[in-house]
């Protein structure tokens, strides 16, 4: 065995015996058998999250892999990423992985073939494959921009199906939930970095107007990044929109218009909330 494989090898076992409350006991690393595990980043540090990290509450394995059309220009339809991680031997052939949807009670799911590429779409079976030498992989998930994208958003729970090739890992690492919509809709990191605390209550005109006078996006992937390098970055933004509100309202108010307002008719504030 290579000095690789030993300490992939090594590494399996120590996470197989550290993960008994993850309600599942996997079996013990000596056989050829490997699993299968959707990857987390974890919420308390900039790393890929570990069973610890789920089983403790730092890391929420339901937070959603949140896309939106708006900002992908002209397309019909894109392709969604996750990573997984293979629990076992590091071998030098390809090997094809199997994905399923869960239906989400409450939720408005996806439908297969109308709002996103099948798994057993042939084409999908051939992105869905570990290559020789590997043991991560980007999993794709192909969403297609329907019309009614425009007024919802849809769900579409992902979960690692057992094949030939890997059994099913960890329990609570072998479901995926991504949201995709065509609307401006509330990022799922705004609450995780209490943003009302520095930027006001969310709006979806509020987002827009963030948008528009910035040049960014706002969305979560801008807004990790900022708050994780800079947050006081936020704080200085929230007083360049304060001031720019202001300002556009005047004008709005000359030419005889109502101040900028969200839907309900709540008028567009970034006043921070108080944190009591």
């Amino acid at each position: 065995m290579s000095i690789k494989n030993l300490k992939y090898l090594v590494l399996s076992a120590a996470m197989l015996t550290c993960a008994t409350s993850c309600e599942k006991d996997l079996q013990p690393y000596s056989h050829p058998d490997c699993y299968l595990n959707f990857v987390f980043s974890s919420s308390s540090k900039d790393d890929e999250a570990t069973i610890e990290d789920i089983t403790e509450g730092n890391t929420n394995p339901d937070l959603p892999v949140i896309y939106n059309f708006k900002f992908s220009g002209d397309v019909a339809q894109d392709t969604v990423w996750a990573k997984a991680k293979v629990l076992g031997y590091v071998v030098d052939y390809d090997r094809a992985f199997a994905l399923e949807q869960v239906l989400e009670e409450g939720a408005e799911n996806a439908v297969p073939g109308v709002d996103y590429i099948p798994f057993d779409d042939p084409e999908m079976q051939k992105r869905m494959v570990v290559k020789a030498g590997e043991n991560y992989v980007n999993i794709p998930v192909v969403v297609k921009r329907t019309e009614k994208l425009k007024t919802q958003s849809l769900t579409l729970k992902v979960r690692i199906k057992e094949n030939g090739n890997f059994k099913n890992g960890y329990d609570c690492m072998q479901t995926r939930v991504f949201e995709f919509t065509d609307r401006l809709s509330k990022p799922s990191v705004w609450d995780e970095f209490n943003l009302d605390y520095y930027l006001g209550y969310y709006g979806e005109v509020k987002h827009q107007l963030m948008i528009e006078w910035s040049g960014m996006p706002w969305d979560d992937e801008y807004i990790t990044d900022v708050y994780n390098t800079d947050n006081a970055y936020i704080d200085y933004m929230d007083q360049v929109f304060q001031k720019r509100l202001s300002e556009e309202n005047a004008k709005r108010t000359a030419q005889g218009l109502d101040v900028y307002r969200e839907a309900d008719g709540t008028e567009v504030d970034f006043t921070p909330a108080s944190w009591w």
